[in-house]
């Protein structure tokens, strides 16, 4: 390739290697390491626009009867329809590399290179991180909830789900959160940069003035969740629509459909308050299999796994790992013919059974450098240094959900679950 002032000649140079030589790598891992997504359909023939419809079968013909010789026939009945819209969500990474960087690596078009691959590795990290934590969200961005705190810059957060987010790695020194209420998502403070945490003490520190919070306020990434206005009218957030809000412990609107209504859209939910054991687990089960579903998988923490290794010794069938070794590293031990895998950013003190075959991933592609005016990497405005972006529009959904069901208030160690 041309070298000009040992650089490459042009921006659309450097542009088509990060395509021909980052992309593809880049999307085939950040999709194999989010467990969920890596095991559940991708959709796309059903998008319309940036728009996802599910037509949704919601009960039988009531036409039908046995009757005596020469009785009335029963009167013609009709099947039932709905269906569920589930809109897309937009993500991104951006990365961004100055001039004088450019300009130090100047007369090594490589080193250049290799320091914008160096910040596209770690975008790819941080990406996986967040997208994983939004599929076992609830899709309201809320991160953690806060404690009183009173007029500082430390906040408190609540013990269980604070020092969950924090241990996962879901709120750490550098990131970009706004503190505020379901109505007001930045009323208490507006792009606080966390410059430390504190797993012990449940806390983080922020940039910027004293705040002071109550038991209503709520830590989201910056940017990523809306306020109450918008939420009332469904967009929840701007982040997808995870696992615990398409099998969620109380009835809740997905697709456009308020479960708490339109019964036949309930998922199943068992409170195990306690620790887990096989009547439990095979109870859920039951409820699901009576809605003629088929369970490929349940999934769990590794806390909650370790009790059934203790528990269950007697009754549950291991698995060779060469032989059920999942996308990432993933193994498992089985019960019921299924596996019961362990995922670290699986939500706390929860057991979920599924039938992955009614839970989708509605994607219109898959992540892509945003290079509509032919440029993967550009200047920015008004600024020495140039950047790429990448984006992924996507969202979580289901085309069945009684067929799914959560096993919740599970203690470990007779305690609260704390992951281990």
């Amino acid at each position: 390739m041309a070298i000009t002032n040992g650089f490459y000649s042009t921006l659309s140079s450097v542009s088509d290697i990060l395509k021909e030589y980052y992309l593809g790598p880049v999307a085939e891992q950040l999709n194999n390491e989010v467990f969920l997504v890596s095991r559940l359909e991708s959709r796309a023939e059903d998008l319309v626009g940036k728009r996802a419809y599910v037509p949704l079968h919601t009960s039988r013909s009531g036409g039908i009867g046995a009757r005596a010789e020469n009785d009335s026939l029963p009167a013609a009945g009709n099947q039932t329809y709905s269906k569920a819209v589930y809109d897309l969500k937009y993500l991104y990474g951006r990365v961004s590399v100055t001039g004088p960087s450019m300009a130090k690596t100047k007369n090594e078009a490589g080193s250049f290179l290799q320091a914008l691959k160096s910040e596209l590795d770690g975008i790819r990290n941080d990406l996986r991180k967040d997208l994983s934590r939004q599929v076992y969200g609830d899709g309201t961005a809320h991160i953690a909830t806060c404690a009183a705190t009173t007029s500082s810059t430390t906040v408190n957060l609540n013990a269980a789900g604070g020092a969950e987010a924090i241990r996962k790695g879901e709120l750490y020194v550098g990131m970009v959160v706004d503190i505020g209420t379901a109505a007001d998502v930045n009323t208490i403070g507006d792009a606080r940069t966390i410059t430390a945490v504190s797993y012990a003490n449940s806390t983080i520190t922020i940039s910027g003035a004293t705040v002071t919070t109550t038991t209503s306020h709520f830590v989201t990434r910056s940017g990523s969740a809306v306020d109450g206005a918008a939420a009332a009218s469904g967009s929840r957030s701007n982040e997808v629509d995870g696992i615990q809000r398409l099998v969620s412990e109380a009835a809740t609107t997905v697709g456009e459909i308020d479960a708490s209504t339109a019964t036949f859209w309930d998922n199943k939910r068992i409170d195990a308050a306690g620790a887990i054991d096989l009547e439990k687990i095979q109870k859920t089960l039951n409820l699901v299999r009576l809605e003629g579903a088929m369970p490929s998988v349940m999934i769990t923490t590794l806390g909650v796994q370790r009790e059934l290794y203790l528990t269950m010794e007697d009754q549950v069938q291991y698995i060779d790992p060469a032989s059920l070794n999942y996308a990432a590293g993933f193994r498992t031990l089985s019960y019921a013919g299924m596996p019961i895998i362990s995922d670290i950013d699986a939500p706390y003190g929860k057991m979920y059974v599924l039938d992955e075959s009614t839970l989708k991933v509605f994607s219109d592609q898959d992540w892509h450098f945003l290079d509509a005016d032919g440029q993967t990497l550009r200047q920015r405005a008004d600024h020495d240094a140039f950047e790429a972006i990448m984006a992924r529009y996507i969202n979580l959904g289901a085309t069945k959900r009684s067929n799914q069901a959560v096993l919740y208030g599970i203690t470990v160690d007779g305690a609260a679950d704390t992951g281990i």
